[in-house]
C-alpha cells in the first residue's frame, strides 16, 4: 500500500515489499482477452503520467514514486505479474518454473529461464535474487557500495529469509525462510540488476539517467530522459520474448491533471490515468472523439487519521464520535456516484470489495449517527456552549470551542470536497474544524511522519497483497516495522494477529487473521475509511489491446502487447 502524493507514492516507499510494485514485463501468455494479431507492429503512444521521477531505482526509499513503478513495468522484471483480475501470475520469460520444496521451513526454489539475459548480455541468475535479498533485507551484515547501510524502500518480507542459494550454474535460485512469510509471491518484484547495482551503489547509482539505467532485462529499454518533460522507452533489442508491438512509449510528465485532456483532444498523449477520478476530469473528455474512457474501483481508499498524540484524540470515545458525525454515505453520493454506481462505503482497512477476502468488519462502528456523536462527547467530558460548540472540561482547549484541524494535499478539488462536507458534518455535532492543507512534499515528507497534524486525509494504495499493511497498523513504537504509523496507535493484539497472518502458509488462514485484526481497528476507530477510490482510464482507440489494472502496477502492465489497431 502506497499514500498517493500528487499521484501516488509507491507501495515500496511505503509498505514494503509484500505490497509492492509487481510490475510487468512478458507475462505468460497474456492475458485471456488480449489480441495481439489485431495490432501492428511499430508505431508509438504517449502516456500522460502526473509527476516526474525522484530517481530510477524504486526499491529505494526516496525513490518509491507509482509513476517509477508505471515506467519500469517493462524494464525491471518480476517473477510475478499481478493482472486485471488481482491474481499474480508466474512470469515464465523470467522464471520458468517455481516450486514450494517445504513448508516447514518454508523453502521456495526458482528456475530461472535460460534464455534470461540483461540487456548487455549478463544473464539473470540467482545472483540478482541474491543481491535483491540482501539489499532489502535490512541485515547490517550486508551493506552498498562504500560499506553504507542500504536504504531499502522497506524489508517486509525479505527480513524473513534466512538464506539465498544459487544452484544449477546459477539458473536456480532456492530461498529459505527463518519465519514463514504467506505473501512469498509479492517478492522480487521488480528485481534490480545485480551486477549493475553492485559497482554503482543501490542507494545512489540510479538517482541520475545514465547507463546503469539503460540496462533492461524485460521488453522495453529507456532510451531517453528529459526532467520535467518524458522518458522514452524503445523496444529492448536483446529481449528474447516476444517483442513488443509498439517501437517506442513515451512517458509524458504533465503534473497538472486539468492539463491532460487538452493535450488528448491535441493529441498530444493517447492515454491518461489521472492521480484522482474527478467529475470534470470525465466530463472534459466527453468531447473527445475516438477516445475511450473507463471507470473502475481502484486498490486504494480514502481515509481520514486521527493522531492519539493529541490530548482529546487519546481518547477512543472523542475518535467514536467523530466516526458516528461523518456522513460517509453523502460523501460517495457527491463524488463517487457520478462516476461510477460500483462504489459504496468502505468497512474494511486490509480488503477491497473487488477482493474475494473482503469482509464488513465494521460492527457499526462507521455508521452515521449525530446523535450517538454528541452523546460520546458529553459522555468525554464536554459542555455544549452558546455558539453551538462543544467546551472541552479539560485539557488545553478547556472552557473552550472544541477545535480539531484537517490537512490534506492543497489543490485537489476532490480532497478540498472531503474537507468541506467532513468540516459541515463536525459542525453540526458541535466541534469546530480548521483546514491547513500543505503542498504534496511537506505533508508526506514532514507533516505526517512527524505526526503535526490533529486529522489527516489522504488515500492508501493497497496491493492484492495484505501483509503490506503491516506498517501502517502495527504498534508506532516499533520504528523498525512500523514506520508509517503516524497516528501514535498501539495494539499488541492487532500486531499479534498480523504476524500471525503474514506467518501463515494458509491464504485462508492469514485472510481470518486480517479479518479479525481489522474488527480490532474499527473498535479502536484508528482511522476512519471512507471509500474506494474510483480508477479513471482514457485511451485513444486507434490503439489495442488496453486493459486497465487497478493494482499497484498499473495500466502499462501489459504494454509489450499495446499497438496500432490494423486498420
Amino acid at each position: 500500500m502506497v499514500h498517493r502524493l500528487s499521484r501516488r507514492w509507491s507501495a515500496v516507499a511505503a509498505l514494503g515489499t509484500a505490497s509492492l510494485l509487481l510490475a510487468a514485463c512478458g507475462t505468460s501468455g497474456g492475458p485471456s482477452t488480449s489480441s495481439t494479431g489485431a495490432v501492428k507492429t511499430g508505431g508509438t503512444l504517449t502516456f500522460a503520467l502526473d509527476e516526474d521521477v525522484a530517481g530510477f531505482n524504486v526499491l529505494q526509499a526516496t525513490d518509491g514514486e507509482f509513476v517509477l513503478a508505471e515506467i519500469l513495468d517493462q524494464v525491471w522484471p518480476s517473477v510475478y505479474v499481478i493482472h486485471p483480475d488481482l491474481k499474480p501470475v508466474l512470469n515464465t520469460e523470467i522464471v520458468s518454473s517455481v516450486k514450494v520444496l517445504s513448508n516447514n521451513p518454508q523453502t521456495i526454489q526458482y528456475n530461472i529461464n535460460p534464455k534470461a539475459n540483461w540487456s548487455d548480455g549478463v544473464p539473470i541468475t540467482a545472483q540478482d535474487f541474491i543481491y535483491n535479498w540482501e539489499a532489502q533485507s535490512g541485515n547490517p551484515k550486508y551493506t552498498d557500495v562504500g560499506g553504507k547501510a542500504y536504504e531499502p524502500a522497506s524489508t517486509s518480507g525479505f527480513n524473513q529469509i534466512k538464506s539465498v542459494t544459487s544452484s544449477n550454474g546459477g539458473k536456480t535460485a532456492t530461498v529459505v525462510f527463518a519465519t514463514p512469510y504467506s505473501d512469498w509471491q509479492s517478492l522480487f518484484a521488480p528485481i534490480i540488476p545485480a551486477h549493475i547495482a553492485d559497482k554503482v551503489g543501490f542507494n545512489n547509482g540510479f538517482q541520475t539517467f545514465g547507463s546503469p539505467v539503460e540496462v533492461s532485462g524485460g521488453p522495453y529499454e529507456i532510451q531517453s530522459y528529459s526532467p520535467n518533460e518524458d522518458l522514452v522507452e524503445v523496444r529492448n533489442p536483446h529481449w528474447w520474448g516476444a517483442p513488443g508491438k509498439l517501437s517506442k512509449i513515451v512517458f509524458r510528465f504533465i503534473t497538472d491533471d486539468s492539463q491532460q485532456p487538452p493535450a488528448v483532444a491535441n493529441d498530444e498523449v493517447n492515454m491518461v490515468n489521472p492521480a484522482l477520478a474527478s467529475i470534470a476530469f470525465l466530463d472534459s473528455l466527453k468531447g473527445v472523439s475516438n477516445f475511450s474512457t473507463q471507470v473502475d474501483p481502484g486498490l486504494e481508499f480514502q481515509h481520514i487519521d486521527f493522531n492519539e498524540s493529541n490530548f482529546y484524540l487519546a481518547q477512543a470515545g472523542i475518535r467514536h464520535a467523530l466516526a458516528y458525525g461523518t456522513n460517509r454515505a453523502q460523501l460517495v453520493q457527491r463524488l463517487v456516484d457520478p462516476l461510477t454506481t460500483k462504489i459504496q462505503t468502505l468497512n474494511n482497512h486490509f480488503y477491497m470489495p473487488t477482493q474475494s477476502q473482503y469482509k464488513d468488519n465494521s460492527a457499526g462502528y462507521g455508521a452515521f449517527d449525530p446523535a450517538k456523536a454528541k452523546a460520546l462527547l458529553e459522555a468525554a467530558g464536554m459542555k455544549m456552549g452558546s455558539d453551538g460548540y462543544f467546551h472541552p472540561t479539560s485539557g488545553p482547549e478547556k472552557g473552550q470551542d472544541f477545535s480539531l484541524s484537517i490537512s490534506t494535499t492543497s489543490g485537489d478539488q476532490v480532497r478540498a470536497e472531503i474537507e468541506e462536507l467532513f468540516q459541515a458534518d463536525m459542525k453540526n455535532i458541535g466541534v469546530k474544524i480548521t483546514v491547513q492543507n500543505y503542498d504534496a512534499n511537506t505533508l508526506f515528507g514532514t507533516v505526517g511522519p512527524k505526526g503535526e497534524f490533529d486529522i489527516i486525509e489522504f488515500a492508501w494504495v493497497l496491493t492484492p497483497f495484505a501483509s503490506g499493511n503491516q506498517p501502517i497498523y502495527c504498534s508506532y513504537t516499533d520504528t523498525a516495522v512500523c514506520g508509517i504509523n503516524w497516528d501514535h496507535y498501539a495494539n499488541p493484539t492487532v500486531d499479534k494477529l498480523m504476524d500471525h497472518a503474514i506467518a501463515s502458509t494458509s491464504p485462508t488462514t492469514a485472510a481470518s487473521l486480517f479479518n479479525q485484526a481489522d474488527g480490532l481497528l474499527w473498535k479502536d476507530m484508528v482511522t476512519l475509511p471512507l471509500f474506494e477510490q474510483p480508477q479513471l482510464f482514457g485511451w485513444s482507440n486507434t490503439y489495442g489491446n488496453i486493459l486497465p489494472n487497478t493494482s499497484n502496477i498499473g495500466i502499462p502492465w501489459n504494454a509489450e502487447q499495446w499497438g496500432v489497431r490494423e486498420s
